[in-house]
């Protein structure tokens, strides 16, 4: 199943303009309900845009109720610097090597293989299973909104990324824009008569370190790093021979859980307003929120007793850097993210995930599903 969907290259096209007759994910898609055409599962496709769109496959408990939540995307990064084999699985020992292998198509397989071993083992769940197969989740997160807004209550969330089958409990959020210095053009003979933006730009930088320095002294977590203020892209200059009069950096800001989104993103304005640069911001870019559910939430201990038992007694819940859809979820229940790999190899070239562990983690979703609920009586 998982070569399959490697195989099927659902390349995101990250924001470039998409000129397909059908949504990237939709070799997925087609996949998955062929596979879960039986009898007692529901499948709807659900439309994100003209490039994405959601599958959501349901299968009822023994009673009504809210569903719990399995999450996966099917989307995928590009691979353009290793085309040649990036679809084409291979193996090698325990490894399957493929664009996808453990982001996210690992996660989606062994959710897949636990869900069909309860149906077709004819058991019913104390809470019926929601599985979604989510699109967009590498750029905007759209599949994950658009499945948020549909009135579907949710008992609790499985998010599947690369987390080497350890619950995740806890994850920055981010916030990405862009800022700009504006200078005055002058010919470079003569500097003095202009305004040299990239100077700005160069002053923009040095205060934005400093500040994340101030940051990660006044929010240190215990599961992660603390903020991050990254200028991940800078684009400053016209010609070789003329002073530069507009710089623009790009700004990727990690913030942790309790830190106030809207507050931070407003000291850095205030901030970089004060270095006496004539500057101005984009609208975001991106607003993921944190996630920061409770490791004392029954549901987490729960999960971590489950990993334990399926992937090592060392299994601890933890907390990770990086964003996931699970934070789209987490104000409504608790929600963690679990799956096989590790995220080093996500993206990457020869991205791989071992299969033992993907068969280690369809167990652990396997017993989560079956997990009698408190609130499931």
């Amino acid at each position: 199943m998982l070569a399959d969907l490697i195989a099927m290259p659902s390349v995101n096209p990250m924001g470039r303009a998409y000129e397909g007759d059908a949504p990237v994910e939709r070799g997925v898609t087609a996949y998955m309900e062929r596979i879960f055409d039986l009898p007692g599962v529901r499948i709807e496709r659900q439309p994100v845009s003209d490039a994405h769109e959601n599958l959501l496959i349901r299968y009822p408990a023994e009673a009504e109720g809210p569903a719990l939540l399995f999450e996966s995307h099917m989307d995928v990064v590009p691979a353009d610097d290793w085309a040649d084999r990036a679809f084409a699985p291979r193996t090698d020992g325990d490894r399957i090597y493929g664009r996808g292998a453990c982001d996210d198509k690992g996660s989606l397989t062994a959710m897949a293989l636990a869900l069909l071993d309860i149906i077709e083992s004819r058991e019913r769940p104390p809470l019926p299973v929601m599985l979604v197969c989510a699109g967009d989740e590498e750029y905007a997160q759209t599949g994950i909104k658009a499945f948020r807004a549909l009135p579907i209550e949710v008992a609790a969330g499985v998010f599947g990324e690369p987390t080497g089958c350890a619950p995740v409990v806890q994850h920055k959020g981010t916030l990405r824009w862009d800022i700009t210095v504006h200078g005055r053009s002058a010919h470079t003979s003569r500097p003095e008569l202009g305004v040299n933006a990239i100077y700005g730009a160069m002053d923009v930088i040095a205060a934005l370190k400093r500040h994340q320095d101030e940051l990660q002294a006044l929010h240190p977590s215990p599961l992660m790093t603390g903020p991050m203020l990254t200028v991940s892209m800078i684009r400053g200059g016209r010609t070789r021979n003329a002073v530069p009069d507009a710089c623009t950096v790009s700004l990727d800001f990690r913030l942790v859980p309790g830190m106030d989104m809207d507050a931070a993103r407003a000291g850095v304005i205030a901030l970089v307003g004060s270095l006496g640069w004539e500057v101005t911001h984009s609208e975001l870019q991106l607003r993921t929120p944190p996630l920061a559910t409770s490791p004392e939430d029954p549901f987490c201990l729960q999960a971590l007793s489950i990993c334990r038992a399926h992937a090592g007694p060392e299994i601890e819940m933890r907390g990770e850097p990086y964003g996931t859809d699970a934070s789209w979820i987490a104000d409504r229940a608790p929600a963690i993210v679990l799956g096989p790999g590790d995220i080093r190899s996500a993206h990457a070239v020869d991205e791989y995930v071992e299969i033992s562990q993907v068969v280690a983690c369809a167990a652990v979703y396997r017993d989560i599903m079956m997990w009698p609920f408190p609130s499931s009586g």
